[in-house]
């Protein structure tokens, strides 16, 4: 189905118990926005299905608004956009087992060098093939997690670097690095010994004779909102293109505009009396007559169990409505006693874009403010709206 399909599925709303909402002019103006702040080119990372927003639909609405490159976690999520017939170049940012290398060249792929090791094995499998495999030179500059160890010694690293690109098959495209805490002002003294360490590797490679023209991109979301001294040559847009903010602070009137709503309907509204438990462990009790409504989402649909009872709230009617009682795996409850002629199938915004900021989920959960997209399960429907 192609995007305007998906666009008009918001027609059959009324039949879905619980779907997300996206929306693509939110979408395009976080991209927008991130190409204006930083006027360099910008690199999408849809890994994770587009933190759970849908990679195939979100990349299709990038690459026609713009869009430089896309980044993924692993070589399936990359197959699977050039499926559905984007062109613009994807890189893989993790580890691909290096048996797919004939895949990678034969559908454009390009993989990041994680260690001249790795480098070594990806660039046997290619010269197999007979083609090149295009690949970006991973920095380890102080997130030790993957990457050529460039914390300390800036020399060795170049020379891996160097290495690396003169192996047989291997055509390397970019060099980068990625930021352990640039979201964190107390730690921009860490941010900015990371920065160093990149820039240390690119004086050795200098001074080596390494004259290679590739792309620089070393910015996440974080470094994009807070770090323009690290934009080199292409940032990669992450969170911010979703709405999320890097910090995790919600703005109201930010530059950000929130992209999703996890929205459900009302299955049956009913008056209580003080004294009635509600849901399972009776962890909640009327102190005094309620009316309350039963609502078609739960854990299994990424509304956390962790959040009840705890001051979570949706929005049935434009009215805030309190939850209470524990969360079931498909139903939850919400104190509607203030909203007048609330009735069965009455939309439910539980949060997002027009009802409870994620970040507020995030801080009632002790998670971060794009997990519960990421966790949406395939049976809450995901419809695009322009």
């Amino acid at each position: 189905m192609d995007l305007m399909g998906l666009i008009n599925k918001m027609n059959l709303k009324h039949k879905y118990r619980a779907w997300a909402e996206i929306s693509a002019g939110a979408l395009v103006h976080n991209l927008n926005y991130a190409k204006e702040k930083t006027g360099r080119k910008v690199m999408c990372v849809i890994k994770g299905n587009a933190h759970g927003h849908g990679a195939v639909e979100c990349g299709k609405i990038f690459e026609k608004a713009g869009a430089d490159a896309f980044a993924v976690a692993a070589f399936p999520e990359a197959i699977e956009l050039r499926e559905a017939g984007i062109k613009i170049p994807v890189l893989v940012l993790g580890w691909t087992d290096p048996d797919s290398v004939k895949d990678m060249i034969k559908n454009d792929i390009s993989q990041s060098a994680l260690s001249l090791e790795y480098a070594k094995e990806l660039s046997a499998e290619a010269v197999k093939t007979g083609g090149n495999l295009k690949v970006h030179a991973k920095l380890d500059t102080g997130m030790t997690r993957t990457g050529i160890f460039a914390q300390h010694d800036a020399s060795a690293a170049a020379d891996d670097v160097i290495a690396v690109n003169s192996l047989p098959g291997l055509d390397m495209r970019g060099i980068f690095t990625h930021f352990a805490a640039a979201d964190m002002p107390e730690k921009d003294d860490y941010t900015a010994w990371q920065l160093e360490n990149y820039k240390n590797v690119l004086k050795e490679l200098k001074k080596k004779g390494f004259d290679k023209q590739v792309v620089h991109h070393v910015g996440n979301s974080a470094t994009i909102m807070y770090h323009p001294e690290a934009y080199f040559d292409m940032v990669r847009e992450g969170v911010m293109m979703y709405g999320f903010y890097p910090n995790g602070i919600y703005e109201e009137n930010g530059p950000l505009e929130a992209v999703l709503s996890l929205k459900a309907r009302v299955a049956q509204v009913k008056e209580i009396p003080a004294g009635t438990s509600v849901s399972y462990g009776c962890t909640f009790t009327s102190d005094h007559p309620m009316k309350i409504a039963a609502v078609t989402a739960g854990y299994a649909d990424s509304y956390p169990r962790i959040i009840s009872n705890r001051g979570a709230w949706s929005v049935i009617r434009g009215h805030k409505c309190r939850q209470i009682g524990r969360i079931c795996m498909d139903i939850c409850m919400f104190d509607v006693s203030d909203v007048p002629d609330v009735t069965e199938g009455d939309e439910v915004i539980l949060y997002g874009r027009g009802g409870m900021p994620l970040d507020k989920i995030a801080e009632l959960t002790g998670s971060i403010n794009c997990e519960p997209t990421c966790l949406l399960t395939q049976r809450v429907e995901k419809i695009y709206v322009e």
